[in-house]
């Protein structure tokens, strides 16, 4: 994931550096609204000059599971998506992991013990775990909270603030599970076409541990680049 975020912000530095020129001649110049003869200031909150609605965006994610005690999962994976006007829209993801040992099962994993219904038999202190081994989500998604920042005066980045709500299938070692899936995110909007993410999301399903029904909550956190077509 270290890579993926490297790429990551050098791509979105040549996008700011390029279209900095550009960017400047977004907003209106508060002189020509006031006038000449007018002292009073003017602020000015304009909409984007583009819109989202209708137009299929296609993205890519990468990201990890933050509340995993003994299993370190980071993932990657590719999500498509559309608005059907400027703040309510629906989207799928799908998602793959990759699994490894955290630190602390390592070292359970290096206890040895005799097992006490048959001490020729060596047994080590490993914790029970599922782990996840990927996830496909259909939420619908709400974002009614939009606004820019101006950069230094060197360019303008329009962000919109979401939540999602929906299902999500997650795949263990127990089988294709039901979840619910609720999170939230931003988004930042370089230009017309590519904007970036960041995301977080919570799945929420029943797993079995030790013989009995058990919820989980799988908290991830990932980082995203997106790019609306038409």
């Amino acid at each position: 994931m270290s890579n993926f975020l490297a790429h990551f912000i050098i791509f979105i530095s040549l996008i700011i550096h390029s279209s900095a020129s550009f960017a400047a001649g977004l907003d209106l110049d508060p002189e020509e609204l006031k006038g000449s003869s007018s002292k009073k200031t003017v602020a000015v909150l304009q909409n984007r000059f583009f819109l989202k609605a209708w137009r299929p965006e296609l993205g890519l994610l990468a990201g990890t599971i933050t509340n995993e005690a003994y299993n370190d999962t980071k993932f990657h994976g590719m999500r498509l998506g559309v608005f059907v006007n400027e703040w309510i829209g629906a989207e799928f993801q799908h998602i793959l992991t990759t699994v490894k040992n955290s630190t602390d099962r390592d070292a359970l994993n290096k206890k040895i013990y005799r097992d006490r219904n048959d001490p020729s038999k060596l047994v080590s202190a490993d914790a029970e775990v599922n782990p996840i081994h990927g996830m496909q989500d259909f939420v619908a998604i709400a974002a009614p909270l939009y606004g820019k920042m101006n950069i230094l005066d060197f360019a303008l980045i329009y962000v919109d603030i979401y939540g999602t709500f929906g299902l999500s299938r997650v795949k263990t070692d127990q089988g294709q599970i039901n979840a619910l899936a609720v999170g939230g995110g931003q988004r930042f909007y370089f230009e017309e076409r590519w904007s970036a993410r960041l995301d977080f999301r919570n799945r929420s399903y029943t797993e079995t541990r030790a013989g009995k029904d058990s919820r989980r909550n799988a908290w991830t956190v990932d980082v995203g680049l997106s790019y609306l077509f038409l």
